[in-house]
């Protein structure tokens, strides 16, 4: 069986940062079958962009982006010109996927059509909602 595919958007990237929340170790408690992360390239541009500010966003980014390189093994980069929500959405309702995201507008559309999305919850954990 192939696995299952989790998205990880932009800004839950960031999550580890603004929350202390180990994402991937948490992820792999949550999701308990075989899966494989998936992020768009423009979701790595746009950490690259942020992490060149200064003050609490940019180094938000610039700790995203090391843990996308420790974790790189278990991450499939694909490539798109299309704005990231949008990517998100078609990519996850195409393949089925499960959607880590915090932004509230998204989960609303994913949920709507019937995706699993997975985002904090009480600043101290992360699972479905």
């Amino acid at each position: 069986m192939p696995p299952r595919l989790v998205i990880i958007d932009t800004n839950f990237f960031l999550v580890p940062f603004q929350f202390k929340i180990d994402i991937f170790t948490e992820l792999e408690h949550l999701i308990d079958i075989h899966h494989r992360f998936v992020i768009t390239s423009k979701t790595l541009k746009e950490l690259e962009k942020i992490a060149k500010n200064t003050g609490k966003k940019g180094a938000a980014a610039r700790l995203a982006l090391k843990i996308l390189e420790v974790n790189k093994s278990r991450i499939d980069i694909v490539e798109s010109n299309k704005p990231v929500d949008r990517w998100i959405e078609e990519y996850s309702t195409a393949h089925g996927a499960i959607v880590c995201t915090n932004d509230r507008e998204l989960k609303k559309r994913l949920k709507e059509n019937g995706i699993k999305v997975v985002s904090v919850k009480g600043k101290t954990k992360i699972d479905y909602v």
